[in-house]
């Protein structure tokens, strides 16, 4: 929270507190201002220091805190252990580690009497106490015990509230000290890490961080939904008798059924129901489907091969080589790139289409990451033909078309299955997902509705 401050003749210079609105507790509790609103805690550390008792004139100096101290003693200790003891023997469990047995070893091999091993030893030098401050020794004199004092009747003057907790002295190392809430010393807050977050169930990004927010922002931009992430589904005519118009130039989706011609009754069409795989593990497709589409008009829709795989997703320039609009389901999978871009090229494959025929089981088309199969469709009358009994007036009332019956859409019921490491199953562990299949996968299954719109019923036969 910036202030302003009058100085002599000077202009007005900024000051900065630091203010907790939940609490209405401010820097100026501990008499901290800073000079400017950023580097918070260099100017925090700079102030700190000034205030410490280190500080202070030699003279009046108060003795190391409690964990330095014990630090120098320590070390104190340790060197007068080693100087004054004989050093730890390594071979203490060893029969020759005993003084007599070495005395006579010496006094067989070398010549030497126990006498003279005496002389020649060293006299250990006895272990003194500590003279200093830096051995750790601390004082106590008589001028303390005013300071004592005072503190002591400063804590009585205080209630609970006014001490600090242990939470708070082990907030941070220059907080250890501190014996009421006066004394605290604002704590900067860690740094946080931006990452991207993937998926529980798959290697996709669900978000990653904004790159033109500051960073001390951890604001995540969604980079993807659930939605783009399921199988999607697309059909188109096997055989058009008009281009297909482009989705691009189309400012109406009004245009798109308008330039397409009407569905004649009791004449089977065929259509190529692709599906693209957005996930990075191959799928299993099981496709399902009314025989008799409900509704008023009811049309005959059967599909050719309802069960098949498809491909994983890839990087986006794999996808491009690997795209091809009619590949045949005896190529050689590893250069279906290569030759779908020559075929592109040649229109080898538009002649071949040409003669293919559509069979039972088989995929028509399969590229990278999408698989297409036949769909055959006989679209149903709109009205029933006329019979030689009269109708009456609410059999024809409920012969009478709706706004909407004459579009054809055809529901179909999609089952997705595929498998995904251990690793990546932490959400599917906790909901009980079968396990199944290799060792150290986990099988997955997707499963939903979607009905597709094929087009109109014209009003012949």
């Amino acid at each position: 929270m910036p202030q302003r401050r009058e100085s002599g003749g000077r202009e007005a210079e900024d000051t900065y507190i630091l203010q907790c609105h939940y609490c209405d507790w401010s820097s100026l509790d501990i008499g901290v201002q800073l000079s400017k609103p950023t580097k918070i805690t260099e100017q925090l550390a700079k102030q700190r220091k000034s205030k410490r008792p280190s500080a202070l004139p030699a003279k009046g100096a108060q003795p190391l805190r409690h964990d330095d101290a014990f630090a120098n003693l320590t070390t104190f200790y340790k060197e007068q252990l080693n100087e004054s003891g004989d050093p730890q023997n390594p071979y203490s469990n060893s029969p020759y580690s005993s003084p007599n047995n070495l005395a006579r070893i010496m006094s067989l091999y070398g010549g030497l009497s126990a006498n003279a091993l005496k002389k020649t030893r060293e006299k250990p030098q006895p272990m003194r106490e500590a003279r200093g401050e830096k051995e750790g020794m601390s004082k106590w004199s008589l001028d303390d015990k005013a300071a004592d004092d005072s503190l002591l009747a400063r804590i009585r003057s205080l209630s609970w509230e006014d001490t600090t907790t242990t939470e708070q002295r082990l907030s941070a190392p220059a907080n250890n000290d501190a014996r009421t809430v006066d004394e605290l010393w604002p704590v900067a807050t860690q740094l946080r890490t931006r990452k991207c977050r993937r998926c529980r169930l798959c290697p996709q990004y669900l978000s990653y961080p904004d790159p033109k927010v500051k960073v001390n922002n951890i604001r995540y931009k969604i980079r993807v939904l659930a939605l783009n992430h399921i199988p999607r589904l697309s059909i188109r005519p096997l055989q058009a008798p008009l281009p297909l118009p482009n989705p691009a130039f189309c400012l109406h989706a009004a245009d798109l059924q308008q330039r397409q011609p009407d569905l004649q009754p009791h004449i089977p069409q065929q259509y190529v129901l692709t599906i693209r795989n957005p996930i990075l593990e191959p799928i299993k497709i099981t496709l399902a489907t009314p025989t008799i589409t409900p509704g008023r008009v009811a049309s005959r829709v059967t599909i050719l091969c309802p069960s098949f795989t498809v491909g994983p997703a890839g990087d986006v320039w794999d996808e491009a080589l690997s795209a091809s609009t009619t590949s045949n389901s005896t190529m050689n999978p590893g250069n279906g790139g290569r030759q779908a871009a020559m075929a592109s090229l040649t229109g080898r494959n538009a002649e071949e289409s040409l003669d293919r025929q559509p069979e039972a089981g088989k995929v028509w088309e399969r590229t990278r990451n999408s698989t297409g199969v036949v769909l055959e469709i006989v679209p149903g009358p709109l009205r029933p033909p006329p019979g030689i009994v009269p109708k009456s007036a609410k059999e024809m009332q409920d012969e009478e078309l709706e706004e909407g019956d004459e579009v054809l859409e055809v529901p179909v019921y999609v089952r997705a299955e595929w498998e995904v490491s251990e690793d990546n199953d932490d959400a599917g562990i906790r909901k009980g997902v079968s396990r199944g299949g290799e060792a150290g996968k986990v099988k997955k299954e997707l499963a939903f509705w979607c009905v597709l719109g094929v087009g109109r019923i014209g009003g012949g036969g």
